[in-house]
């Protein structure tokens, strides 16, 4: 195959690789959407008192569990039934339910605003018996970075997840 054919070829294979990964119109403004629609919910006024602050941080020994709400939204549930929405800077296409965070931070016992992480699946990790959060170098996913810990109340965990539910 000649030089020119080859070239040609590639492009071609590029065009069609490129239009494969595009999302319609309606689904990115659908996805929009629902995103506008889950900040308005997280930006009700709580009272403080009841649900604590905004936290730029989470020390390992307040929450006990994570899951991902679509991939901009993770929640952690803590102890004595309180829970924070961590909205990311970007979407992190790799989270899932199955996951583990593997976390890039300057402290080894807490997390933080702008900490980095990667999702890599449970059972590739060499710890996989352990918590599912780890603080390693190692990772298999896309880097994500985690914005601040917005305290929230059940009933606006239940309204993002059936807004979720209708994508």
């Amino acid at each position: 195959m000649s030089a020119k054919k080859y070239a040609i070829l590639m492009a071609c294979a590029a065009a069609l690789l490129c239009a494969g990964c595009a999302i319609s119109p309606d689904v990115e403004s659908r996805r929009q959407a629902i995103e506008a629609d889950i900040d308005e919910i997280l930006s009700l006024p709580l009272d403080p008192a009841e649900v604590g602050a905004v936290k730029s941080c989470l020390s390992d020994n307040e929450y006990r569990n994570f899951r991902p709400l679509g991939d901009r939204h993770i929640l952690f549930e803590g102890r004595r039934d309180r829970q924070w929405v961590n909205t990311l800077r970007g979407r992190c296409h790799d989270l899932r339910h199955d996951g583990v965070l593997v976390m890039r931070s300057f402290s080894s016992t807490r997390m933080c605003n702008a900490d980095r992480f990667q999702v890599t699946d449970w059972f590739s990790s060499p710890w996989y018996r352990r918590w599912p959060w780890h603080w390693g170098g190692w990772g298999t996913g896309a880097t994500c970075v985690l914005g601040k810990f917005r305290p929230v109340t059940e009933a606006q965990v239940q309204e993002i997840e059936a807004l979720l539910d209708t994508w």
